[in-house]
């Protein structure tokens, strides 16, 4: 499984920083997820695939995207999709480097984190899975979190799905074809049971290159190999 750290159970993987990666490798379901902040040009056709495919998934949204589409957040939750917590603002709350390294007081991360609760429950969702934003996390982050009842969630990142925000010029681009061969790959070589697959459903329109768009098509190819969807 790569470089990356973990310690493994029966059934949950959780990483060296202490954050939930994959859920129940004994069943062959997939957690669909999503996150949402600044950017929106997805959800109505990633709600229209999860519909029409008839499955539930779980959304990761800031407290400045609940606040914006009030409307939207409450239709995905009433769409029996999990709605979670991703931060209000947005911020890293760690060095990309020197990953122990807090860039944003302890103080002000819960802070953040408390603020995007509250605009949730404003909408009478009550999350209690919070994902980190950026994706980007340590041990305090995720002791903050726990201390705030949440537990912390990230993406299996065995595939390349979380590169879907990349945009050309980035020396990291990852087309949509090279990231669905990244998931497939993956299945074929160690199943994708109780994995965490994220989509970004807002991405920058320097990317024309959509991955939402492929999500019809990557869902029908994995129920054709048997796999169920799940939500937190």
């Amino acid at each position: 499984m790569g470089s990356v750290a973990f310690i493994a159970s029966a059934q949950n993987v959780i990483d060296n920083q202490g954050a939930l990666i994959h859920t129940d490798t004994t069943a062959k379901s997939i957690f669909l997820i999503f996150s949402g902040h600044d950017v929106d040009d997805g959800f109505e056709s990633v709600l229209d695939v999860l519909k029409s495919q008839d499955i539930s998934a779980s959304f990761f949204l800031t407290g400045d995207f609940v606040r914006t589409h009030q409307e939207l957040v409450k239709r995905i939750h009433a769409s029996n999709h999990f709605v979670g917590a991703h931060s209000d603002k947005h911020l890293l709350y760690c060095d990309w480097i020197k990953r122990d390294s807090l860039l944003v007081s302890t103080e002000n991360i819960k802070k953040d984190i408390q603020d995007n609760i509250i605009a949730l429950k404003q909408l009478h969702i009550y999350p209690r899975i919070f994902m980190p934003p950026y994706e980007w996390y340590n041990q305090e982050v995720v002791k903050l979190t726990n201390d705030l009842g949440q537990q912390t969630i990230n993406f299996s990142p065995w595939t390349r799905s979380n590169a879907d925000y990349t945009t050309p010029e980035m020396s990291n681009y990852s087309s949509s074809e090279e990231i669905r061969k990244s998931i497939f790959t993956y299945d074929k070589a160690n199943g994708l049971n109780g994995f965490h697959l994220l989509i970004h459903p807002g991405t920058s329109p320097d990317r024309t290159d959509k991955l939402y768009r492929n999500l019809d098509f990557i869902v029908s190819e994995l129920k054709n190999k048997g796999y169920q969807f799940s939500r937190f």
